[in-house]
């Protein structure tokens, strides 16, 4: 089996940013293979074509979290993704994203989208919630954006973990924060205040 190969300072690096992340479990970090050390004590790394998972970190800096996709794109246009009220619907692109939180502006609602990618258990434990969250807030948009399935768009966002969550209200990103199940709370939190300012 091929092992990928390291550069000290980038290895050097992320090890003293996991060894910060390691202590309590909560979120997914995803990083780039060139980015991550071949061994961490502590960690347990799954291996991907194109990126690497490595389960029970988590961090409190919220720039890890992403900004908001339409900066980095701002010519993005798209038909608004299907969406159902009290339902869950997929979204895949900047242009989706800008036509849903216009609609949602329209509407004097607001979107909340959930990051995630295919074989996280943190992603996986909160989703009955998230559907639930959705069926309480029949005027908010709620999408699952998969994190292997919108490259382009996750990009343009910049985050590095999942799950999270973004939270559109009045055409803005107003909160980008972790959404594993030990922040769950804090999550729906937030959510309240923004179902409240808009309904």
């Amino acid at each position: 089996r091929d092992r990928p190969i390291f550069h000290q300072r980038a290895a050097h690096r992320s090890a003293m940013i996991l060894s910060l992340a390691a202590s309590l479990p909560s979120v997914v970090l995803v990083l780039p293979p060139t980015q991550l050390p071949p061994t961490h004590a502590g960690l347990r790394p799954v291996h991907s074509p194109r990126a690497l998972v490595v389960a029970e970190a988590t961090t409190t800096d919220a720039s890890r979290y992403g900004i908001d996709p339409r900066l980095a794109n701002p010519e993005a246009v798209a038909e608004a993704p299907e969406w159902s009220a009290g339902r869950v619907g997929d979204l895949k692109t900047t242009g989706e994203l800008r036509a849903a939180v216009e609609a949602a502006a329209a509407d004097g609602g607001f979107v909340c989208l959930k990051f995630w990618r295919e074989g996280c258990a943190a992603c996986a434990s909160t989703a009955e919630r998230f559907e639930q969250s959705a069926e309480a807030n029949p005027h908010g948009r709620f999408f699952l954006v998969n994190y292997g399935r919108a490259k382009e768009m996750c990009r343009a966002t910049g985050i590095r973990v999942v799950p999270a969550a973004h939270l559109y209200a009045r055409g803005s990103l107003v909160a980008a924060l972790p959404l594993g199940p030990s922040k769950w709370e804090a999550f729906a939190e937030r959510l309240a205040a923004v179902a409240a300012e808009t309904s």
